[in-house]
């Protein structure tokens, strides 16, 4: 286990009990919070993301690794992604993997002469499995007083490790507004909901099994939602400080999650944020933990970014006597193009409207998209 960490692109995850698997960072892994949030970087994004927890108690701890790719595509209303998540705990013991397509359609609103909305629908289509080596397990019944592990259990594992396909589908609506937008003081703010597994395709039950045991187990609808804004209170000539409060919740079955927090930016170039995250709502127990984000944007050549991310978390209360740190690396290579509308023989670069004065968002004039501006020129 020790030579896996050595890796640093395959760092980590936790499961919490009861609840799908998630990322610390919601700015950075928003296409696993709400579908509909797809594309709107306003670049075609490779990502690959990694969280640990729980590793400091000699075991191997929880672990996941994502790889997200995400399609801006200024030719059309429609913005598509794709997702690749491994969640492990222990040693190799117990493994969910799950891969699926998530798209989105933005519906264009009316503009007026101080405000822009964008409304978006988005969907996720996934599939899931859930693994198992049951050969690195020892059952009580094959140890021996004296000398231990050398009997021949009776446990008989059904369907070798592995559970059924579940699908695990996704749907989510969102709407971003620019507040003022011919003034460099502009606001954006950005809301939306999402929920999945609600539907299933085994026999008309809306919760699938996902039991390598092959149980008829409960797998809870998943319900989020989010509130975020962004403003600049301060320029320095072309450069700018931003602020971007944010509100999270989740709910899935008895547990849910919530996170309040804000992160601070430096013109595009570097961020900070401080997160605070509890479960207020919980059956079996109130965590709270606290978490630092940081984030830098390094300029490869035109065109080209590279964005990398770090979070840490500590809890403060429940399971911080027994819990390490949850730690999350990420990084993200964006590129100024869409191929699949150069594909389509249409224009593939973003075709930013020049009349907005706010290096927050811009807009594709064509179809009145509104992207972040991680292109802005200082």
């Amino acid at each position: 286990m020790r030579s896996f960490l050595s890796i640093p692109l395959l760092i980590l995850f936790t499961n919490l009990i009861g609840q799908d698997a998630a990322y610390t960072s919601f700015a950075d892994n928003r296409i696993l919070f709400n579908p509909s949030l797809v594309g709107v970087s306003g670049a075609q994004s490779w990502k690959i993301r990694g969280k640990s927890q729980w590793f400091n108690d000699g075991g191997s701890g929880y672990k996941t690794l994502g790889l997200i790719f995400e399609e801006t595509m200024p030719c059309s209303i429609i913005d598509l992604g794709a997702k690749f998540n491994l969640n492990e705990e222990g040693s190799g013991l117990f493994r969910t993997w799950e891969a699926g397509i998530v798209s989105a359609m933005f519906i264009p609103l009316p503009p007026s002469q101080k405000h822009d909305h964008n409304l978006r629908a988005g969907a996720d289509f996934s599939w899931g499995i859930n693994t198992i080596d049951y050969n690195k397990l020892i059952f009580s019944d094959q140890l021996d007083p004296k000398y231990g592990n050398i009997l021949q259990g009776s446990f008989i594992h059904p369907n070798t490790g592995n559970s059924n396909w579940f699908f695990n589908p996704g749907v989510g609506f969102s709407l971003r507004s620019l507040w003022n937008k011919k003034s460099k003081q502009a606001v954006m703010t950005n809301a939306g909901m999402a929920m999945y597994r609600f539907y299933s395709l085994n026999g008309g039950k809306i919760n699938q099994s996902v039991s390598i045991l092959g149980l008829d187990n409960d797998n809870p609808v998943r319900y989020t939602g989010f509130f975020e804004m962004e403003f600049v209170p301060k320029y320095y000539g072309r450069q700018f400080l931003s602020m971007r409060p944010s509100i999270v919740y989740q709910k899935q079955g008895k547990i849910d999650y919530a996170e309040f927090g804000f992160r601070a930016g430096y013109t595009r170039s570097a961020g900070i944020g401080f997160y605070y995250h509890t479960s207020f709502l919980n059956e079996y127990g109130v965590n709270r933990w606290l978490s630092i984000h940081g984030d830098i944007t390094i300029k490869l050549k035109k065109k080209r970014l590279m964005v990398v991310n770090f979070d840490y978390s500590s809890n403060i209360s429940g399971l911080r006597n027994f819990s390490g740190p949850q730690l999350e690396l990420g990084f993200t290579y964006h590129l100024a193009k869409s191929s699949i509308c150069n594909a389509l023989d249409q224009q593939d670069d973003v075709p930013y409207n020049g009349s907005y004065n706010c290096p927050i968002m811009d807009v594709s004039p064509g179809k009145r998209k509104m992207y972040e501006n991680i292109w802005y020129k200082e």
